[in-house]
């Protein structure tokens, strides 16, 4: 009995025993509560125990428990900690919300090294993934725009077209405004093969190697401002310089896999404002035959119409909007990754196809990218990427006078659409155009005022390529913990070809059809090394010296060829030519710079920056061609230095000073002489009509900048302000000079520019929990550019157009608009002349000004559990710009305006005659409004605005969803409804819109002539990870 008992409580203890040691296996998946994206590397253990697990790539973990009722603790950097008791489930999701207090936030600064940004003496923001992807914009430059305090982006040409980039405002005479570029530490042409509208008749606009990047694979966009900032990029960097770092391998069990795609709507929007109450005639006498639309009120009833119909008398809908087509883009990139202790490795391919809003237009990019590091030994690492690129456009829109927009605008509001299409009849074994005008022959109509928008799209034709490679080969060595040597070789290279020209012959332009076609071939290498030594003296100081050097080539190979008048409009090919000519162009530049720096810290709330570069161009005279400059820099975290109020977290100053160097583009300082074919198979030869001035040196740049950085209440609300100086002096611009001397002009150093502002980004919180977090970011900036020196009788001309004139004048803030304006005696009244029409100035005068008050933008981001939205309102406050396309229009009888008076005849409203008398004369409103469309003061307005430039809402589908699809392979989905451009909440322009300008250099910015209609986008976007 006692035998059996002890077997009895054998069994019994072996069973306890089993079931205290029984194993349940938890498994789950970590995000982040704010964006619902998974958390690599989180720490997950059983609370009381050394037993803990890790989550990998995706977020995912495994963990056994030995008991129901065990608590999981969640840890991971820059988060909260948080527990979480299992109670008996198997399957255990969690969300960490972000503690700001523990964040040491890492930025990207020159030669793409990454810093505390609390250790940094001077101003930089950073913009992320998900900020430039939240609307699925397609293009880097429009998508940067409201994201960073003092950056102004202004766009042209439309989708594809070349945009303006202002950091700081303008600080070159000439135009030697061009920021520098630089992915994962290798410069990016950007301009190179970029091309604008020039002048009055206008040309298509082109993006340029902006269009090559693909947003989707940008990881962080650092946005270095001021000389302090870019000093170490010598004078390619002295304008500012965009660092772009992109996605790389990370650790994994496995392949990462993620896919974006995204497909949106585009209409043409913001159109001139018209009016849509009287139609074609003169002097409001109906006639078919008239090309403007000052005839009678719209009554509907039917008239003979151009076309020899009869037709209701009456307004059609918007031609423009008519005339354009619904844009669609579609995009999709696919990108993999995987990662070990050894090394990773990432590939991503991009597939982009945007069809515009004009029919023909289309921009396609193909991006692949493979990206890999690898650790040889414990002491050598080897880095590589290797990018290929291919951009193609056609049928790219026209912009200026020669536009379809311009024709649109002028025409009156009764002619059909459906009329005018195709633009084209084909007679006499000829395409000729035709147009409703003065002669009863349709095809005699046509001139260089009139055209139908119709035939110059199926005339006209262009088309562009760009075949790029992009990459690196970078090997460090590292000697000791603290020593180590970088070396690093990158490349850009790329072959660019256009085509264009004019299929039919029309009775405009005698050289058509003809054809134009051009191939330039890209080669830029940079060599580098650096040296670096980091070491922490003892407990209070940390040191780190560097010193390398780069070696950059650049050459640039053209060649062009153009037809003239081809022998047929059957012959689009050279060898049809009537008047064949060819051009062959060399470009070559070479940049030698050795450069150092050094960063200490003392305690790990006093930091000092210093810098110090020396260039050698060969772009400036040999024997001026060395320039050396420096930056240095202090800042202090007074909040770890003193004992601060609870409600006070963070508290940081700062300043610094630098001085850039800035040379030229080549051959400006280097006269030659030019080779071109003469008649009889000669050679002829001109001389250069540019001197350059003894003893021409490198444009300096100095900059003077102090910051203020503090967050309050448990970091939820944040401040960073900068005040900053930028003097630029020594421009090197052409004077000039007298013509004794065998010279027009000569190179020399003049002028300087003074632009001062203001920058704040705030970040504000003013909910975070676990499972609602609402953020607002703000970015504010004010900037005065100002001319302090120049030469006093040749006050500086940014932009000529139709006699206006955007200049700078020494003593003056720069981009001042002059113009015509009303002649008025002392009581303001308008003084009109003996035919009773108003009397302009005799000089131009100043009419206003193309600097803002300031810039600024919101950003409103919220999230709840699964869903997210995001939105962007950009904004301006003053400045002005003259509307050309509202004064065009004017004339034609088809703006509101000219119904202002009404459209009987009247007197001039406060006219008097020169002498003072009264007016007695009485004009019609046609001729009225025809003679103000040659004052200028008549057109200007106040270019602010606030926009909605950017919408997103998105869904993240559940974890538990994702688990329970096909084993879990899902790890993140998310559906996003996107928009663009969507309205404007105010705005002082005639219908259209001030952020937009046909043309991008600085003078242009003032004046608003028929450009690309902007487009509103819609759509819709899917992100999935593997």
């Amino acid at each position: 009995m006692t035998k059996n008992l002890l077997k009895l409580l054998f069994v019994f203890c072996v069973l306890l025993s089993y079931s205290m040691h029984a194993q349940t296996t938890v498994s789950g998946t970590v995000v982040d509560a704010n964006s619902n994206l998974s958390l690599p590397g989180v720490n997950i253990i059983v609370k009381g125990t050394n037993q803990g697990v890790t989550s990998d790539f995706d977020g995912k973990y495994s963990i056994e428990i030995s008991g129901a009722d065990a608590v999981l603790v969640f840890s991971y950097i820059g988060y909260t900690t948080k527990e979480v008791p299992v109670n008996g489930q198997t399957v255990l999701d969690v969300s960490l919300i972000e503690d700001v207090s523990q964040l040491d936030e890492v930025v990207v600064t020159a030669l793409g090294i990454k810093k505390e940004k609390k250790a940094l003496s001077y101003a930089v923001q950073e913009v992320d993934s998900e900020s430039l992807t939240a609307a699925a914009n397609p293009n880097v430059t429009s998508a940067l725009q409201g994201k960073s305090a003092g950056v102004v982006v202004t766009n042209s040409g439309g989708i594809g077209g070349k945009p303006r980039i202002d950091i700081r405002g303008a600080s070159s005479l000439t135009g030697n405004d061009k920021l520098l570029w630089v992915i994962d530490g290798v410069p990016f042409s950007t301009e190179d093969t970029a091309t604008d509208a020039q002048g009055l008749f206008g040309g298509t606009s082109n993006g340029g190697g902006y269009l090559d990047i693909n947003p989707d694979d940008i990881e962080s966009m650092s946005v270095l401002k001021g000389g302090p900032a870019a000093a170490l990029y010598g004078s390619r960097g002295a304008n500012g310089v965009v660092l772009i770092t992109t996605k790389s391998g990370a650790k994994s069990k496995g392949l990462g896999i993620s896919y974006t795609g995204s497909t949106t709507f585009s209409r043409a929007a913001y159109f001139l404002d018209l009016q849509r109450e009287y139609g074609q005639g003169t002097n409001g006498v109906y006639d078919p035959q008239s090309r403007v639309s000052w005839g009678p009120r719209f009554d509907g009833v039917e008239r003979i119409a151009w076309t020899g119909e009869s037709l209701p008398y009456q307004a059609e809908d918007n031609l423009l909007e008519d005339f354009t087509r619904t844009g669609v883009s579609t995009r999709n990139n696919l990108i993999f990754t995987k990662g070990g202790e050894d090394g990773s490795f990432k590939v991503s391919i991009g597939k982009d196809k945007t069809e515009g809003i004009y029919d023909g237009f289309n921009v396609d990019r193909l991006n692949f990218d493979l990206r890999a590091s690898y650790d040889i030994n414990p002491w050598m690492n080897v880095d590589a990427k290797v990018s290929y690129i291919n951009t193609k456009g056609e049928g790219r829109p026209t912009i200026g006078v020669y536009s379809s927009v311009s024709y649109w605008n002028g025409m009156p509001a009764n002619i059909r659409t459906r009329d005018l299409a195709p633009g084209f009849v084909f007679e006499d074994n000829q395409t000729r155009e035709y147009l409703f005008g003065p002669s009863t022959i349709l095809t005699e109509n046509p001139n260089a005022d009139n055209r139908n928008p119709y035939f110059l799209r199926a005339s006209g034709f262009n088309s562009d390529e760009r075949n790029r490679m992009f990459g690196y080969l970078a090997t460090t060595f590292k000697f000791t913990d603290e020593l180590s040597l970088k070396l690093k070789y990158g490349l850009d290279l790329y072959r660019y070809e256009s085509l264009s020209g004019a299929r039919y012959e029309d009775n405009v332009f005698g050289n058509t059809p003809s054809l134009n076609t051009s191939e330039s071939f890209f080669k830029e290498e940079n060599s580098e090394f650096l040296l670096s030594y980091n070491k922490e003296i003892n407990e209070d100081f940390s040191l780190g010296l560097s010193a390398g050097g780069n070696l950059m080539r650049r050459g640039i190979e053209g060649l062009n060829a153009s037809s003239g008048k081809l022998s047929s409009e059957n012959n689009l090919f050279l060898n049809a030519a009537t008047n064949f000519s060819v051009r062959e162009t060399f470009n070559d530049r070479e940049i030698h710079s050795l450069y150092a720096f050094a960063d200490a810290s003392y305690k790990d709330f006093l930091f000092l920056n210093a810098t110090a570069r020396n260039d050698w161009s060969s772009a400036l005279p040999i024997d001026s061609n060395s320039y050396f400059y420096s930056s240095v820099g202090l800042s202090a975290l007074l909040s770890e230095i003193w004992e601060m109020p609870d409600w006070l977290n963070y508290l940081k100053v700062r300043g610094s000073w630098a001085e850039v160097g800035k040379d030229t583009e080549p051959y400006q300082t280097n006269p030659v002489f030019t080779l071109a074919p003469n008649n009889f198979l000669l050679l002829a030869t001109s001389t250069p009509d540019s001197t350059v001035s003894l003893g021409l040196q490198p444009e300096i740049s100095t900059t003077t900048e102090v910051g203020l950085e503090f967050k309050l209440f448990d970091n939820r609300l944040g401040f960073d302000i900068t005040y900053y100086q930028e003097d630029t002096r020594n421009q090197i611009i052409p004077v000039v000079v007298g013509q004794s001397g065998g010279f027009t002009s000569r190179i020399d150093n003049l002028g300087l520019i003074r632009n001062k502002g203001l920058e704040v980004f705030a970040n504000v919180v003013p909910v975070r929990t676990e499972d609602f977090n609402l953020g607002l970011t703000l970015n504010f900036a004010t900037n005065t550019g100002t001319i302090e020196e120049y030469i006093a009788d040749q006050p500086e001309a940014f932009h000529r157009f139709f006699g206006n004139t955007v200049l700078g004048r020494p003593g003056e803030k720069y981009g001042d608009i002059f113009g015509t304006a009303y002649q008025k005696d002392d009581n303001g009244n308008i003084i009109v002349g003996a035919d009773g029409l108003p009397v302009t100035s005799q000089q131009d005068v100043k009419l206003g000004n193309i600097q803002a008050d300031f810039t600024g933008s919101i950003g409103i981001n919220a999230n709840y559990k699964g869903l997210s939205f995001n939105a962007l309102l950009i904004m301006q406050q003053g400045g002005d710009i003259y509307s050309l396309t509202e004064s065009s229009a004017t004339g034609s009888g088809n703006t509101p305006k000219t119904l202002s008076l009404g459209r009987e005849p009247f007197f001039v409203p406060n006219g008097v005659l020169a002498d003072g008398s009264t007016n007695t004369t009485i004009v019609t409103p046609q001729a009225y409004w025809q003679s103000v469309t040659n004052i200028t003061e008549e057109f200007i307005y106040d270019a602010s605005f606030m926009k909605l430039g950017e919408i997103s809402l998105g869904y993240s589908l559940p974890k538990s969803l994702l688990n329970s699809i096909g084993n879990g392979f899902l790890s993140e989905v998310k559906i996003s409804a996107v928009g663009r451009n969507l309205f404007y909440l105010y705005r002082n322009t005639p219908g259209t819109v001030p952020d937009t300008v046909y043309n991008s250099d600085i003078g242009s910015q003032g004046i608003d002539f028929s450009p690309v209609p902007v487009e509103r986008t819609y759509g819709f976007a899917l992100n999935v990870k593997l």
